[in-house]
């Protein structure tokens, strides 16, 4: 009775070590998208590799919204489909390698976008899940696309890219994956916020989380945090992509054998 009680203990607590994870999307084909700001039938896996979230505090531009990646041999590629009119700032925070940052750790007001990556709701240290700590943001405005690596208060985090596409309802962007610390098969965690020029905070994310059941945080000093995330596991190489599938072959004839 004790190792079944045991048992039941320990699974428990692995589920709960593994509750803040709600997505993975594992990306199994080589071609990637193209950064052509058009949602076509065949990328992001034929719709696949897509997330969603939830809240509408901001009128649901992030939480009816559609969070997309794929992957090729070199590159990430992110896809957002608004699902209301873009008047503020999306908000994508990537955790892609050893190290990162919190909110309490980071402090940049250098402008909104700035702002945005490194409080999210301005007056609140917004809680993250245990073990998520971005490296880097990606700013969707009405302005374009900007790309930053974090870095800790009191240090201003580092502009790397620009993209002055201004496409709605769908954004697209693409990041190396060496810039990223990312290799062939290797994991991109990330969540999504929605937050005013001003920091004023939404209770829209994606995936969806506690927020999600409360008022904006708007500039009030508490928040529930971004505590969820999602994962897309980036292609393997090519040779392991033919490994993969010849796994699936032959597993397939042990059963019909």
């Amino acid at each position: 009775m004790r190792v079944v009680t045991g048992f039941i203990v320990a699974a428990a607590l692995t589920s709960a070590a593994h509750a803040q994870l709600v997505d993975t999307r594992t990306d199994a084909t080589a071609a990637g998208a193209v950064r052509d700001q058009v949602l076509s039938a065949g990328e992001y896996g034929s719709g696949a590799y897509s997330y969603g979230g939830g809240g509408s505090g901001f009128g649901g531009t992030v939480g009816a919204g559609l969070m997309y990646m794929d992957s090729d041999a070199t590159n990430l590629y992110l896809g957002f489909q608004m699902g209301g009119g873009l008047n503020d700032l999306v908000t994508i925070l990537l955790d892609t390698r050893a190290g990162g940052y919190t909110d309490a750790g980071m402090n940049d007001n250098g402008d909104g976008g700035r702002r945005a990556s490194t409080q999210q709701s301005i007056n609140a240290d917004d809680a993250y899940a245990p073990g998520f700590l971005p490296d880097f943001s990606v700013i969707i405005g009405n302005f374009g696309t900007v790309f930053f690596q974090l870095e800790a208060d009191p240090n201003p985090i580092t502009f790397i890219d620009f993209d002055g596409a201004t496409s709605q309802p769908f954004r697209e962007y693409s990041i190396p994956l060496a810039t990223l610390g990312v290799s062939p098969g290797g994991n991109v965690d990330f969540f999504v916020a929605y937050i005013g020029d001003s920091g004023f905070g939404s209770n829209e994310s994606i995936p969806a989380g506690p927020i999600n059941g409360f008022d904006n945080p708007g500039f009030g000093d508490v928040s529930s945090g971004y505590t969820t995330f999602d994962r897309f596991t980036t292609v393997p190489t090519p040779g392991a992509i033919g490994l993969l599938g010849l796994g699936g072959l032959l597993a397939a004839r042990r059963r019909r054998a």
